[in-house]
């Protein structure tokens, strides 16, 4: 019996074949909408087709299909806790999962209960719908970052292989540090046995300084961005995201024209409002409030979330290039910096949102509540109070993958913005 009939025998869901065209002709319907909105931003730099193609044309889907044709195998992962080091040292091609579409919500919510993350809910129902990049992956890595994540796990291993990444609570104990090192050691043998290869010291190397280049770019991107010389959120966002699909070499390449462009182009945007964009995931093709924000008069020139800036920013460090060094080094790139609400402390959150206010001369902040989405919920309550402190306006946006609320947030965040006009 196939994964697929299965899932459905287990859980007593239906195939959904009849509406599975119609969902996803809705979906490419709102795919074509967002690229329209972004075709229409003014004095767009050409180069921006490239990252457009990357997320709205099956294109890439298409080269990973000829890819596992010729024996590549895909490993699906969702968070920012995957060490994709690892995954290109052993000769597999990481793709993340984490689904930004409302469509496929609805063939979810057979299975699971109405309350839960939306992000969820759409994973779930792009692999019932056989959809995108999900029915490519050979393998799916999730970290333990929420209860939903945990659970999502059980239900895709009916499809294909699941492996769980196990996170500590509190990540600055020395025994939280050596628990997630050993978890990264654990993960490379599983990877090594999944591949069926070795991972040398030399392809781990590699690997790590081609990321390293990565990173680099992403750098001279960000700091491109913080002198008035960046691009509005809506494409810095295109930008980061185009690199959970593409072929890694590809992305720092085009990313490098991009700079080089950006270095070049005098268009400034200093009369906008100039906003900092935290709290929960936002991922193509869900730009709604990105597009209200910014079609509204403001610019995104920062942000603090998993799918932006946090993914891209930071790079392994390595004193020494042993096999120990460079499991530690890469254990900690992904444990330390993270300010993932998942850890039972978030001090270095806060400071990390009052860095990016100064280092981009930032005038308000919006917060980004996910509906159901309980770790970003309780933190904005400490977020609220430290920029209380600083006299930073603050607005919490509580919405989910739906366009219903679109009028209603439109109209509230004019007003936060007609509110920073009067301060000014």
């Amino acid at each position: 019996m196939n994964k697929n009939k299965e899932f459905e025998l287990r859980y007593a869901v239906r195939p959904f074949k009849r509406e599975n065209k119609k969902i996803e002709e809705d979906l490419n319907n709102k795919i074509k909408k967002n690229l329209k909105l972004l075709e229409n931003i003014p004095n767009r730099l050409p180069i921006m087709t490239y990252y457009e193609e990357i997320l709205g044309s099956s294109s890439r889907i298409d080269e990973l299909k000829k890819a596992k044709e010729n024996g590549k195998k895909i490993v699906g992962v969702f968070c920012n806790f995957v060490p994709e080091e690892l995954l290109y040292a052993a000769g597999l091609v990481p793709i993340r999962l984490c689904a930004g579409s409302y469509d496929t919500i609805y063939p979810a919510e057979e299975i699971l209960p109405r309350d839960i993350c939306q992000l969820i809910k759409s994973s779930v129902g792009f692999k019932l719908l056989g959809l995108s990049y999900f029915e490519l992956c050979d393998l799916v890595i999730i970290p333990t970052t929420c209860d939903g994540k945990k659970k999502l796990g059980e239900m895709l291993n009916s499809f294909v292989p699941v492996l769980l990444l196990e996170l500590p609570n509190r990540k600055n104990l020395q025994r939280a540090k050596d628990f997630w090192i050993n978890e990264v050691k654990t993960l490379k043998k599983k990877l090594e046995k999944f591949a069926r290869v070795k991972i040398t010291r030399q392809g781990l190397k590699h690997a790590i300084q081609t990321l390293q280049k990565r990173q680099a770019v992403f750098r001279k991107f960000y700091e491109l961005r913080k002198n008035n010389q960046g691009l509005n959120g809506r494409d810095t966002f295109l930008v980061i995201q185009a690199a959970f699909y593409d072929e890694v070499s590809r992305w720092i390449e085009k990313t490098q024209t991009l700079c080089d462009q950006l270095v070049s182009n005098k268009k400034s945007q200093e009369s906008r409002i100039r906003l900092l964009l935290t709290g929960a995931p936002i991922i193509w093709p869900n730009y709604k409030l990105l597009n209200i924000i910014e079609e509204s008069g403001a610019i995104i020139v920062a942000d603090e979330l998993c799918s932006g800036t946090r993914m891209l920013y930071d790079p392994v460090g390595v004193d020494e290039w042993t096999e120990k060094a460079m499991i530690t080094g890469i254990a900690y790139r992904y444990l330390l910096p993270s300010t993932c609400p998942c850890f039972t402390e978030s001090n270095d959150r806060m400071d990390r949102i009052l860095d990016l206010l100064n280092e981009f001369n930032v005038e308000g902040v919006i917060y980004h509540s996910l509906r159901l989405c309980q770790l970003y919920d309780i933190e904005f309550y400490r977020v609220k109070q430290v920029l209380k402190d600083k006299d930073i306006p603050l607005l919490n946006i509580h919405t989910d993958y739906s366009l219903e609320d679109t009028e209603q947030i439109k109209t509230r965040i004019e007003a936060f913005l007609e509110m920073i006009r009067a301060k000014r």
